[in-house]
């Protein structure tokens, strides 16, 4: 499996560098070709006139490859999305016959959202099938991967007490070349690093303890105690401009938010990579695929609403069809996270409220299913409230959602999930413990924790969970 996952990544970073090293030199070339007259190319020498010459071979093959492969390519790929994104919402509206332009207008925004998840789905597909098997492969040999880092920085850790520090660490020199066992450590410079490392940390422990000591005796050692309070201070002004330093090189190069150029970055939040990494679900694709599950649930209501009428021509009540928002609710708890990943910890708090109060409002909308006696008009209602959530998150409106009229009445809904998370984590920690206790292999080890892994989730979060849900639940998404 290992091998397998080495030779997977090995492959994907030759053919990463192989196609950057060919772009590298299109461009270079087509570069060569646009150059001004003035330059020194336009001399008259045999290579620069080989090099001119290819340049301009190079310049004319590419544009005769783009214009008749990838532009006819990428019209038909936009046809193709506009065709599919229109008999999708045609799908969608089809169950509310001719009401559906009354109780919900055609929207630019979500039609817009539908078409760019329809685009990015073909990518995003090979994506999601490429991190889901190193995911997978990296789950089952998590056992070996864990005992080889373990035992390999603990032989690194050992073998670094025998080294001699590099010439740049406090106490090195450039004489100390051998190690006592006998061998050099110059051609390992990992281990000069740890070497480097731990006699750093030793001087560092050295000073501090022989100053700081010196603080609970200030009156018998005052020279020492001053010294330590003064460094003590020196500390904390060091790492207050080190901070305002690395905000000022972050902003180097990048426009401000009153100067939104073409190429405006939008900021990210910390460990915003990591989250990424662990979601099977990428970019664009990842952040319009709530207006798609709007859109479904949408057509579920209308396809409800059908039999709701055809129920009421053949007079059998006990027929009327029952629609369920859970789909919807899940969007609307990460709707802040998926749409916006700049979102401060300071306004988190409305977004998770807003959240609660918008997921309160489809709990009593699914629930006048069982209580009004028109469910005709509940179906109508539910329609306008998942028309207007979608809308209002393809707008990028996550603070408002619904209206204030929508919420009236509705209790906030709690997000227990957190519950949940304590209980798997306690479990699965608790299996691989007791496995271990028991004298159980490593490999043994990380198969019990997968399946008591795979138990635990079907018995926390039901038989809806999907494969490619897993995963958003660890990074804390709600899925009940």
């Amino acid at each position: 499996m290992l091998e397998t996952l080495w030779t997977v990544i090995v492959l994907a970073l030759v053919l990463t560098g192989g196609a950057l090293v060919l772009t590298g030199l299109v461009w270079m070339l087509i570069i060569l070709r646009r150059m001004d007259p003035e330059d020194r190319w336009r001399e008259p020498a045999p290579v620069r006139s080989r090099v001119r010459a290819l340049a301009d071979r190079t310049f004319h093959l590419v544009s005769w490859v783009h214009a008749h492969t990838v532009r006819p390519a990428a019209r038909w790929y936009v046809r193709w999305g506009a065709r599919v994104t229109t008999r999708h919402l045609r799908w969608a509206r089809r169950g509310f016959g001719q009401d559906a332009e009354r109780l919900f207008p055609r929207s630019h925004a979500v039609r817009s959202a539908v078409f760019d998840w329809y685009c990015t789905m073909p990518l995003a597909g090979i994506a999601y099938v490429i991190k889901a098997c190193v995911l997978l492969l990296a789950t089952v040999n998590i056992g070996v991967i864990v005992t080889k880092l373990v035992t390999g920085v603990s032989h690194l850790w050992e073998k670094s007490k025998q080294a001699n520090a590099p010439w740049w660490a406090p106490g090195g020199s450039p004489s100390d070349h051998v190690v006592e066992g006998g061998g050099g450590d110059r051609s390992d410079p990992l281990l000069a690093l740890m070497a480097a490392l731990r006699r750093l940390g030793a001087v560092i422990a050295e000073k501090a303890g022989a100053y700081l000591s010196a603080l609970t005796d200030p009156v018998g050692r005052p020279i020492e105690a001053l010294i330590a309070a003064a460094s003590l201070v020196l500390v904390a002004m060091m790492l207050l401009a080190s901070r305002v330093a690395w905000l000022a090189l972050r902003q180097v190069a990048r426009p401000s938010y009153q100067d939104h150029g073409p190429h405006y970055a939008e900021p990210r939040t910390r460990f915003t990579w990591a989250r990424r990494l662990l979601s099977l679900r990428v970019g664009p694709n990842r952040e319009n695929r709530p207006v798609v599950v709007l859109v479904n649930c949408l057509a579920r209501v209308g396809a409800a609403q059908s039999r709701h009428r055809w129920s009421l021509r053949i007079r059998s009540p006990l027929m009327a069809p029952r629609v369920h928002l859970a789909d919807a609710e899940r969007v609307v708890w990460s709707a802040w996270r998926t749409r916006h990943t700049t979102i401060r910890g300071v306004l988190r708090a409305q977004h998770k409220e807003h959240a609660a109060e918008v997921v309160g409002a489809l709990r009593m909308m699914e629930t006048r299913q069982d209580t009004d006696a028109d469910r005709g008009r509940v179906f109508e209602d539910m329609a306008r409230m998942l028309a207007k959530i979608a809308e209002r998150y393809a707008q990028g409106r996550t603070l408002a959602l619904l209206d204030p009229d929508d919420l009236a009445g509705a209790s906030r809904a709690v997000n227990r999930e957190w519950v949940r998370m304590v209980i798997l984590g306690v479990v699965v920690i608790g299996s691989a413990v007791g496995a271990s206790a028991l004298g159980v292999s490593d490999a043994a080890i990380a198969q019990v924790v997968g399946i008591v892994s795979l138990v635990m989730v079907g018995l926390l979060y039901g038989a809806r969970l999907t494969p490619t849900d897993l995963l958003d639940v660890v990074r804390g998404q709600s899925r009940k």
